[in-house]
């Protein structure tokens, strides 16, 4: 299948709503609707350049999978880092390469802007999502804490 992978517009609102609620599903996340429409504010608001999202679309121009990502500075590089926080593909149409993708967009992005790394994290159980990430990237050895306020 012939994939396009694209910046997010506004024309893509339902389609990512819906994917979007995939994904906090499969996360088993009641994410409340606030900060849904707060993300989606940000990740199309050109003023927040730390904030993006790219799509992943069908030959026929459907919006089948997202990641959304956060640049930030860090204390260890000049250049900057980018969280790959969320990345999400149709169930339907997975195992068709949109995922890897979408990876590999946002790595020809980073290289284009000289950023510094690509990090994401992902549940040690979702094997899937872990089949393809192993051959794209290399398993960190840290360890990460979280702090719920």
């Amino acid at each position: 299948m012939a994939l396009t992978i694209r910046d997010l517009t506004a024309s893509d609102e339902d389609c990512w709503r819906e994917l979007w609620k995939g994904y906090c599903e499969f996360y088993e996340t009641d994410m409340a609707d606030d900060v849904t429409n707060e993300t989606w504010q940000r990740l199309l608001d050109d003023g927040i350049a730390d904030m993006f999202s790219l799509v992943a679309c069908d030959e026929g121009g459907n919006v089948i999978g997202f990641t959304n990502c956060v640049l930030h500075p860090i204390t260890w590089s000049k250049s900057p880092v980018c969280y790959l926080e969320d990345l999400f593909v149709a169930p339907d149409t997975r195992n068709l390469g949109a995922g890897g993708a979408l990876i590999e967009a946002v790595k020809k992005r980073a290289s284009a802007e000289g950023w510094h790394r690509i990090y994401w994290k992902t549940r040690n159980d979702n094997d899937t999502a872990r089949s393809l990430y192993d051959k794209v990237a290399d398993l960190s050895e840290w360890v990460v804490y979280e702090m719920s306020l």
